[in-house]
C-alpha cells in the first residue's frame, strides 16, 4: 500500500477562508449521522466499498469497509463533503495521517493509506479496531490494577516512539485510547487521533504548525503549565497520560467543576489529590508513580516517557520490558 506520508504531500488544499464556522443543526448528532450514512455502499477510489458507519461527528464520519484490491475490512475516516473547503480542518485531517504514519509503533493505529477520492473527498484508510475505548470502558467501573499498569506501559511505549520522532500527541485523553484483547487475552492499547499533533524539531515541517491562540486538546487532561502559556511539549503528554491513569483507578480525572475557568483555576493553583491517599488499598509503587507525573512543577516529574513507564510497578515488582519498537 501506499505510504501516507508521502502520498499526502501531493494532495491538493481547497480553502476557503471566508467559511470558518460549521452549521449548527437544531440536532447536530442526528444531523451528522444522517450526513454519514447516505455514503454507505458508495467507493472511494474504486476501491474502499463503505460498507457500515462505525461513528460520526461535526468533522466527519468512521466507517467498515471493504478492501476490493486487498479482499480485507479496514476502517475508513472521511471528512465530510461540506468541509472541503475549510483549509484548517483539512490540514489538521491530514496532519493526523502523517503523524501517525511517521511514528509506526504497535501502540499506534496504523494509518495504511490516505488521500483524495476523485469525487473531492478527503480520507484515511486505518486498520479495523475490534473493541471499545478507555472511555467507554471506564463509564462501567475502574481498571484493575494489573491493567491499569499493562495500560500505562504501552501508553507510555507509543509516546516515547512519538516523542522519538519529535511528534507531541497534545490530546491524551480515555476518548483517545483503543482498548482490544488478543486471542491470548492479553491487552492491547492503540493510541488515536493525532489530528493536533505538533512536531517540535527544528526542521518539522510546517505543514505540522498549528493555529495560533486556539486553546488544543482536552481541559481535564492538560498540563497546568499549559493554561499559563506554555508550548506544548513532551511534558504535556505524560502530564495527560498520567491524568488518564489516575482516571482509570478512581473512575473520574484529578480535576472537575462546574464551569471551564474554574476547571483552569484548579488546575493551574491546586495539586491533584494523591492517590496514596485516596486509593491506599492500591500498590504504592503505582499510586506514588502516578501521583509523581502530576505534580504541578514539571522538574519534579518524570522527565521522560521511558523513565515514567520504568517507575511504574504492582505489588513492589517493575513493569517488564517494555514495547518500544524500532529505535524509540
Amino acid at each position: 500500500m501506499t505510504r501516507p506520508e508521502s502520498l499526502l504531500v501531493d494532495i491538493e488544499l481547497v480553502t476557503a477562508p471566508e467559511h470558518d464556522t460549521l452549521v449548527d443543526d437544531a440536532d447536530p448528532v442526528e444531523s451528522h449521522r444522517r450526513r454519514a450514512l447516505w455514503r454507505l455502499g458508495q467507493r472511494l477510489d474504486d476501491r474502499y466499498e463503505l460498507r457500515a458507519l462505525l461513528g460520526s461527528g461535526s468533522w466527519g464520519a468512521v466507517y467498515r469497509a471493504h478492501d476490493l484490491r486487498e479482499g480485507v475490512d479496514v476502517a475508513v475516516k472521511l471528512l465530510h463533503e461540506g468541509l472541503r473547503g475549510h483549509g484548517q480542518l483539512v490540514a489538521r485531517f491530514l496532519r493526523e495521517a502523517r503523524a501517525a504514519a511517521r511514528i509506526g509503533h504497535s501502540s499506534i493505529v496504523t494509518v495504511l493509506d490516505a488521500g483524495r477520492d476523485p469525487a473531492g473527498g478527503f480520507y484515511q484508510v486505518l486498520e479495523l479496531l475490534e473493541g471499545r475505548t478507555l472511555f467507554e470502558a471506564l463509564e462501567e467501573r475502574p481498571l484493575d490494577p494489573a491493567d491499569v499498569v499493562e495500560l500505562g506501559k504501552q501508553l507510555l511505549g507509543g509516546l516515547a516512539a512519538a516523542h522519538a520522532r519529535g511528534i507531541v500527541h497534545r490530546d491524551i485523553k480515555p476518548e483517545n485510547l483503543f482498548l482490544m484483547h488478543e486471542p491470548s487475552g492479553a491487552l492491547r492499547v492503540k493510541i488515536l487521533d493525532f489530528g493536533i499533533a505538533k512536531l517540535t524539531r527544528d526542521d518539522a515541517s510546517a505543514s505540522f504548525s498549528t493555529l495560533q491562540g486556539v486553546l488544543l486538546g482536552t481541559p481535564h487532561y492538560m498540563s497546568p503549565e499549559l493554561f499559563l502559556g506554555a508550548a506544548a511539549d513532551e511534558h504535556a503528554d505524560l502530564w495527560a497520560a498520567a491524568a488518564v491513569l489516575f482516571h482509570c483507578v478512581t473512575g473520574r480525572p484529578p480535576f472537575d467543576a462546574p464551569g471551564f475557568g474554574e476547571l483552569v483555576r484548579r488546575i493551574t493553583n491546586t495539586r491533584a489529590p494523591r492517590l496514596t491517599e485516596l486509593r491506599p488499598d492500591l500498590p504504592l509503587g503505582l499510586t506514588a508513580t502516578i501521583d509523581r507525573g502530576l505534580e504541578p512543577d514539571r522538574s519534579r516529574r518524570f522527565p521522560t516517557a521511558r523513565q515514567f513507564a520504568d517507575a511504574l510497578s504492582i505489588g513492589g515488582a517493575p513493569v517488564s520490558e517494555l514495547d518500544w519498537d524500532e529505535d524509540a
